[in-house]
């Protein structure tokens, strides 16, 4: 496997972790969210309307998202039009959850008025992927493939 899907993957999956962890804030099943630098601006965003667009949690949708970041990279090398497609999906679902965190980060500072650091976090981590998905290489196929 290359570094650079190693790295999609690895960031992929802290990414998964972090919206796992707000969805459960999101959905009730924790009390309350640890938040670094912000007091309770966590727990005001994680419960306010904007935590959910067009009825569905912004965290399931984080969730879903990084899991499937996670397989694609973690997939093994197929035939080069597969691994073309798997780059093109790599980099199109990475743009989706960046232009997505660059939205609900605007929506914090404006709508909210408050800072979530897991929320902050996880935009990071998909502007993060980005570029690695992009830059990432073709790999050929077959059992010995050692990119």
């Amino acid at each position: 496997m290359s570094k650079t899907r190693f790295a999609i993957a690895l960031l992929a999956g802290l990414g998964a972790a972090d919206s796992l962890y707000m969805l459960a804030y999101e959905e009730g099943w924790i009390h309350s969210l640890a938040c670094p630098f912000f007091g309770e601006g966590c727990n005001r965003v994680g419960r306010s309307r904007h935590a959910r667009h067009f009825g569905v949690p912004n965290a399931l949708v984080g969730v879903l998202g990084y899991a499937s970041l996670a397989g694609l990279a973690l997939a093994r090398p197929q035939t080069p039009a597969w691994n073309a497609r798997r780059r093109q999906t790599l980099l199109a679902i990475s743009l989706a959850a960046a232009t997505a965190g660059v939205y609900l980060t605007w929506e914090q500072k404006t709508k909210v008025r408050h800072w979530c650091f897991w929320c902050l976090t996880s935009t990071a981590i998909s502007l993060a992927i980005v570029p690695l998905a992009g830059f990432s290489k073709t790999e050929s196929s077959g059992h010995n493939a050692q990119h």
